[in-house]
Protein backbone atom coordinates (compact mmCIF):
# COMPACT_ATOMS: atom_id res chain seq x y z
CA UNK A 1 0.00 0.00 0.00
CA UNK A 2 0.93 3.42 -0.84
CA UNK A 3 0.50 6.95 0.71
CA UNK A 4 0.99 9.79 -1.23
CA UNK A 5 -0.02 13.73 0.90
CA UNK A 6 -0.24 16.09 -1.74
CA UNK A 7 -0.85 19.61 -1.04
CA UNK A 8 -3.06 21.03 -3.83
CA UNK A 9 -4.88 24.67 -3.63
CA UNK A 10 -5.01 24.46 0.38
CA UNK A 11 -6.87 20.86 0.36
CA UNK A 12 -5.50 17.92 1.81
CA UNK A 13 -5.46 14.78 -0.76
CA UNK A 14 -4.93 11.17 0.38
CA UNK A 15 -4.47 9.00 -2.19
CA UNK A 16 -4.37 5.25 -1.18
CA UNK A 17 -3.34 2.26 -3.06
CA UNK A 18 -2.15 -0.38 -4.67
CA UNK A 19 0.52 -1.07 -7.12
CA UNK A 20 -2.45 -2.58 -9.19
CA UNK A 21 -4.05 -0.45 -12.28
CA UNK A 22 -7.82 0.40 -10.65
CA UNK A 23 -10.01 3.27 -10.98
CA UNK A 24 -9.87 6.32 -9.53
CA UNK A 25 -12.68 7.85 -6.95
CA UNK A 26 -12.09 11.14 -5.68
CA UNK A 27 -14.47 11.70 -2.27
CA UNK A 28 -14.51 14.85 -0.84
CA UNK A 29 -15.00 14.72 3.04
CA UNK A 30 -17.00 18.01 4.96
CA UNK A 31 -15.21 16.58 8.40
CA UNK A 32 -13.68 13.38 9.59
CA UNK A 33 -15.65 11.74 12.04
CA UNK A 34 -17.35 8.50 12.87
CA UNK A 35 -19.22 8.63 10.48
CA UNK A 36 -16.24 8.02 7.88
CA UNK A 37 -15.04 5.03 9.58
CA UNK A 38 -16.00 3.15 7.28
CA UNK A 39 -14.01 4.62 3.97
CA UNK A 40 -10.92 4.34 6.84
CA UNK A 41 -11.59 0.93 7.37
CA UNK A 42 -12.41 -0.02 3.75
CA UNK A 43 -9.03 1.50 2.47
CA UNK A 44 -7.24 0.09 5.14
CA UNK A 45 -8.31 -3.75 4.94
CA UNK A 46 -8.19 -3.68 0.98
CA UNK A 47 -12.05 -3.57 0.74
CA UNK A 48 -11.68 -1.08 -2.26
CA UNK A 49 -8.53 -2.55 -3.92
CA UNK A 50 -10.59 -5.65 -3.74
CA UNK A 51 -13.42 -4.01 -5.74
CA UNK A 52 -10.62 -2.49 -7.95
CA UNK A 53 -10.94 0.98 -6.92
CA UNK A 54 -8.51 3.95 -5.52
CA UNK A 55 -9.84 6.35 -3.40
CA UNK A 56 -8.30 9.98 -3.05
CA UNK A 57 -9.70 11.94 -0.47
CA UNK A 58 -10.17 15.61 -0.15
CA UNK A 59 -10.59 17.08 3.39
CA UNK A 60 -12.53 20.56 3.38
CA UNK A 61 -13.55 22.40 5.88
CA UNK A 62 -17.36 22.02 6.69
CA UNK A 63 -20.27 21.05 4.18
CA UNK A 64 -20.99 24.19 1.91
CA UNK A 65 -16.97 23.87 0.18
CA UNK A 66 -17.08 20.08 -0.22
CA UNK A 67 -20.24 20.44 -2.20
CA UNK A 68 -19.37 23.23 -4.30
CA UNK A 69 -16.37 20.61 -5.38
CA UNK A 70 -19.26 18.04 -5.78
CA UNK A 71 -20.98 20.81 -7.87
CA UNK A 72 -18.07 21.83 -10.04
CA UNK A 73 -16.92 18.35 -10.47
CA UNK A 74 -14.01 18.19 -8.56
CA UNK A 75 -14.75 15.22 -6.32
CA UNK A 76 -16.58 12.29 -8.05
CA UNK A 77 -18.73 11.64 -4.33
CA UNK A 78 -19.14 13.75 -1.23
CA UNK A 79 -19.19 12.84 2.34
CA UNK A 80 -21.32 15.21 3.68
CA UNK A 81 -24.77 16.19 5.46
CA UNK A 82 -27.60 15.17 3.61
CA UNK A 83 -29.46 18.49 3.64
CA UNK A 84 -27.09 19.52 0.71
CA UNK A 85 -28.16 16.50 -1.52
CA UNK A 86 -32.07 18.41 -1.18
CA UNK A 87 -30.17 21.82 -1.82
CA UNK A 88 -28.49 20.73 -4.95
CA UNK A 89 -32.03 19.21 -6.04
CA UNK A 90 -33.43 22.16 -5.58
CA UNK A 91 -31.88 23.87 -7.26
CA UNK A 92 -31.89 21.76 -10.46
CA UNK A 93 -28.48 20.16 -9.96
CA UNK A 94 -30.16 16.61 -9.72
CA UNK A 95 -28.12 14.94 -6.71
CA UNK A 96 -28.76 11.61 -4.87
CA UNK A 97 -27.99 9.73 -1.14
CA UNK A 98 -26.62 6.90 -2.32
CA UNK A 99 -26.10 5.65 1.02
CA UNK A 100 -26.49 6.79 4.71
CA UNK A 101 -23.18 6.64 6.83
CA UNK A 102 -24.76 8.10 10.13
CA UNK A 103 -28.05 8.03 10.93
CA UNK A 104 -28.36 10.52 14.36
CA UNK A 105 -27.35 13.73 14.51
CA UNK A 106 -24.25 14.13 15.55
CA UNK A 107 -23.40 17.79 17.05
CA UNK A 108 -24.11 19.10 20.09
CA UNK A 109 -23.45 23.16 21.55
CA UNK A 110 -20.92 23.43 24.02
CA UNK A 111 -19.98 26.34 25.97
CA UNK A 112 -16.98 26.94 28.80
CA UNK A 113 -18.38 25.91 32.23
CA UNK A 114 -17.66 29.15 33.47
CA UNK A 115 -20.26 30.83 30.90
CA UNK A 116 -23.09 32.70 31.62
CA UNK A 117 -25.04 30.78 28.80
CA UNK A 118 -26.73 27.80 30.16
CA UNK A 119 -29.45 27.21 27.92
CA UNK A 120 -30.56 28.95 24.19
CA UNK A 121 -32.53 31.78 25.39
CA UNK A 122 -28.91 32.77 27.01
CA UNK A 123 -27.52 33.73 23.44
CA UNK A 124 -29.11 36.74 22.51
CA UNK A 125 -26.34 38.81 21.82
CA UNK A 126 -23.62 35.95 21.88
CA UNK A 127 -21.75 34.46 19.04
CA UNK A 128 -22.25 31.13 17.98
CA UNK A 129 -19.86 28.89 16.55
CA UNK A 130 -20.68 26.89 13.74
CA UNK A 131 -18.84 24.92 10.96
CA UNK A 132 -19.60 27.02 7.64
CA UNK A 133 -22.91 28.48 6.20
CA UNK A 134 -25.41 26.10 4.79
CA UNK A 135 -24.04 23.22 7.00
CA UNK A 136 -25.65 21.15 9.39
CA UNK A 137 -24.60 22.81 12.06
CA UNK A 138 -26.01 26.11 10.41
CA UNK A 139 -29.49 24.53 9.29
CA UNK A 140 -29.75 22.69 12.94
CA UNK A 141 -29.13 25.86 14.99
CA UNK A 142 -31.09 28.69 13.21
CA UNK A 143 -34.43 25.55 13.22
CA UNK A 144 -34.37 25.42 17.12
CA UNK A 145 -33.72 29.16 17.67
CA UNK A 146 -36.63 30.11 15.36
CA UNK A 147 -38.69 27.73 17.54
CA UNK A 148 -37.96 29.53 20.63
CA UNK A 149 -38.79 33.26 18.34
CA UNK A 150 -35.24 33.92 18.56
CA UNK A 151 -34.08 35.52 15.11
CA UNK A 152 -30.72 34.00 14.14
CA UNK A 153 -29.96 36.98 12.08
CA UNK A 154 -30.62 39.39 14.28
CA UNK A 155 -30.15 38.49 18.01
CA UNK A 156 -27.33 36.72 17.69
CA UNK A 157 -24.26 36.46 15.51
CA UNK A 158 -22.90 33.48 13.91
CA UNK A 159 -19.01 32.69 12.96
CA UNK A 160 -17.80 30.22 10.55
CA UNK A 161 -15.04 28.37 12.64
CA UNK A 162 -14.68 24.77 10.94
CA UNK A 163 -14.62 21.89 13.39
CA UNK A 164 -13.00 20.26 16.35
CA UNK A 165 -9.24 22.36 17.16
CA UNK A 166 -10.37 25.30 15.78
CA UNK A 167 -13.51 25.36 17.32
CA UNK A 168 -12.28 24.92 20.67
CA UNK A 169 -9.35 27.05 19.95
CA UNK A 170 -12.45 30.32 19.52
CA UNK A 171 -14.21 28.52 22.23
CA UNK A 172 -11.04 28.51 24.64
CA UNK A 173 -10.21 32.47 23.63
CA UNK A 174 -13.69 34.02 23.81
CA UNK A 175 -13.49 34.44 20.22
CA UNK A 176 -17.20 32.59 20.34
CA UNK A 177 -19.28 32.12 23.68
CA UNK A 178 -21.03 28.73 22.55
CA UNK A 179 -19.48 26.55 19.40
CA UNK A 180 -20.88 23.57 17.54
CA UNK A 181 -18.78 19.60 17.95
CA UNK A 182 -19.65 16.12 16.85
CA UNK A 183 -18.74 13.18 17.75
CA UNK A 184 -15.95 12.15 19.34
CA UNK A 185 -15.00 16.05 19.94
CA UNK A 186 -17.67 16.45 22.57
CA UNK A 187 -16.91 13.63 24.44
CA UNK A 188 -12.93 14.79 24.71
CA UNK A 189 -14.39 18.32 25.39
CA UNK A 190 -16.55 16.85 28.14
CA UNK A 191 -13.72 15.15 29.56
CA UNK A 192 -11.85 17.40 31.10
CA UNK A 193 -14.82 18.64 32.96
CA UNK A 194 -14.58 22.74 32.06
CA UNK A 195 -17.42 22.37 29.63
CA UNK A 196 -21.06 21.91 29.74
CA UNK A 197 -23.77 21.23 27.00
CA UNK A 198 -25.96 24.24 26.03
CA UNK A 199 -28.18 21.78 23.49
CA UNK A 200 -27.33 18.31 22.21
CA UNK A 201 -29.16 17.23 19.39
CA UNK A 202 -27.31 13.62 19.65
CA UNK A 203 -30.86 12.09 20.31
CA UNK A 204 -32.15 13.53 17.03
CA UNK A 205 -33.01 10.51 14.52
CA UNK A 206 -31.68 12.50 11.23
CA UNK A 207 -29.95 11.44 7.87
CA UNK A 208 -26.94 13.66 9.25
CA UNK A 209 -23.44 12.06 7.00
CA UNK A 210 -23.89 10.67 3.62
CA UNK A 211 -22.48 9.78 0.78
CA UNK A 212 -23.72 11.70 -2.20
CA UNK A 213 -23.25 12.05 -5.87
CA UNK A 214 -24.59 13.76 -8.93
CA UNK A 215 -26.82 11.86 -11.20
CA UNK A 216 -24.11 12.70 -14.10
CA UNK A 217 -21.56 10.36 -12.54
CA UNK A 218 -23.99 7.70 -11.02
CA UNK A 219 -25.42 7.11 -14.67
CA UNK A 220 -21.79 7.02 -16.62
CA UNK A 221 -20.41 4.47 -13.55
CA UNK A 222 -23.44 2.43 -12.27
CA UNK A 223 -20.95 -0.27 -11.40
CA UNK A 224 -17.97 1.50 -10.25
CA UNK A 225 -20.43 3.17 -7.64
CA UNK A 226 -21.88 -0.17 -6.68
CA UNK A 227 -17.97 -1.63 -6.18
CA UNK A 228 -17.31 1.28 -4.33
CA UNK A 229 -20.76 0.62 -2.04
CA UNK A 230 -19.94 -2.86 -1.60
CA UNK A 231 -16.55 -1.68 0.41
CA UNK A 232 -17.94 0.80 2.27
CA UNK A 233 -21.09 -1.15 3.76
CA UNK A 234 -18.39 -4.22 4.22
CA UNK A 235 -16.53 -1.88 6.22
CA UNK A 236 -19.81 -0.76 7.84
CA UNK A 237 -21.24 -4.20 8.67
CA UNK A 238 -17.68 -4.82 9.87
CA UNK A 239 -17.82 -1.70 12.23
CA UNK A 240 -21.63 -2.64 13.70
CA UNK A 241 -20.47 -6.72 14.25
CA UNK A 242 -16.95 -7.04 15.29
CA UNK A 243 -16.50 -4.34 18.66
CA UNK A 244 -12.82 -5.11 18.66
CA UNK A 245 -12.31 -4.31 14.90
CA UNK A 246 -14.23 -1.04 16.50
CA UNK A 247 -12.09 -0.48 19.29
CA UNK A 248 -9.00 -0.69 16.84
CA UNK A 249 -9.98 1.83 14.25
CA UNK A 250 -11.08 4.17 16.91
CA UNK A 251 -7.66 4.01 18.21
CA UNK A 252 -5.80 4.62 15.27
CA UNK A 253 -8.22 7.51 14.12
CA UNK A 254 -8.19 9.37 17.44
CA UNK A 255 -4.72 7.90 18.83
CA UNK A 256 -4.90 11.19 21.31
CA UNK A 257 -7.76 9.75 23.09
CA UNK A 258 -6.78 7.63 26.36
CA UNK A 259 -8.04 4.12 26.83
CA UNK A 260 -10.88 5.18 28.87
CA UNK A 261 -12.46 7.92 26.13
CA UNK A 262 -12.14 5.49 23.47
CA UNK A 263 -14.29 2.81 25.51
CA UNK A 264 -16.95 5.06 25.55
CA UNK A 265 -16.53 6.20 21.97
CA UNK A 266 -17.34 1.72 21.35
CA UNK A 267 -20.64 2.73 23.40
CA UNK A 268 -21.54 5.31 21.28
CA UNK A 269 -20.38 4.74 17.82
CA UNK A 270 -22.50 2.25 17.01
CA UNK A 271 -25.97 4.14 18.36
CA UNK A 272 -24.97 6.23 15.42
CA UNK A 273 -23.41 4.54 12.36
CA UNK A 274 -26.00 3.25 9.70
CA UNK A 275 -26.49 -0.07 9.28
CA UNK A 276 -26.08 -1.33 5.27
CA UNK A 277 -26.18 1.76 4.27
CA UNK A 278 -29.02 2.83 5.04
CA UNK A 279 -31.25 6.07 5.00
CA UNK A 280 -34.31 5.86 7.48
CA UNK A 281 -37.63 7.82 6.21
CA UNK A 282 -37.99 8.96 9.60
CA UNK A 283 -34.32 10.61 9.48
CA UNK A 284 -35.21 12.35 6.21
CA UNK A 285 -38.74 13.52 7.33
CA UNK A 286 -36.42 15.57 10.72
CA UNK A 287 -33.90 16.66 7.84
CA UNK A 288 -36.73 18.17 5.87
CA UNK A 289 -38.10 19.63 9.16
CA UNK A 290 -35.18 21.40 9.61
CA UNK A 291 -34.79 22.81 6.73
CA UNK A 292 -38.23 23.90 5.43
CA UNK A 293 -38.19 25.83 8.88
CA UNK A 294 -35.69 28.39 6.94
CA UNK A 295 -36.57 27.09 3.20
CA UNK A 296 -39.99 26.38 2.81
CA UNK A 297 -39.34 25.56 -0.75
CA UNK A 298 -37.90 22.72 0.36
CA UNK A 299 -40.15 21.53 2.39
CA UNK A 300 -41.62 19.53 -0.75
CA UNK A 301 -38.43 17.31 -2.04
CA UNK A 302 -39.53 13.79 -0.82
CA UNK A 303 -37.49 11.01 -0.07
CA UNK A 304 -37.55 9.14 -3.42
CA UNK A 305 -36.76 12.46 -5.07
CA UNK A 306 -33.20 12.51 -3.14
CA UNK A 307 -32.54 8.84 -1.72
CA UNK A 308 -31.80 5.96 -3.88
CA UNK A 309 -31.02 2.57 -3.10
CA UNK A 310 -30.15 1.37 -6.29
CA UNK A 311 -26.48 1.17 -5.62
CA UNK A 312 -26.64 -0.31 -2.62
CA UNK A 313 -25.76 -4.17 -2.20
CA UNK A 314 -28.61 -6.63 -1.48
CA UNK A 315 -29.12 -7.10 2.37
Amino acid sequence: MRLIVLLITGVLALSVGTSHAQTLVKVGVAQSSIGTLPLMVANQLGYFADEGIEVETYQFRGGAPTVQALASGSIDICVCAGDHAVRLSSRGLAAKIIAGLTERHGYAMLALGTSEVAGLEDLLSKTLGITSPGSLTDNSARYVLNDLGINPDRDLTFASIGVGIPMKAALDTGSIDVGLFTTPDVQAVMASGNYKIIYDFRSWDYTALDLIALDRFLSLNVELVRGFLRAVIRAQNLLHEDLDALKTVLGEMYNNFDTALIDQLVVDVPQSLAKEGMVSEGGYSRMITVLGAGEPELSGIVYSDVVTRDYLPSP
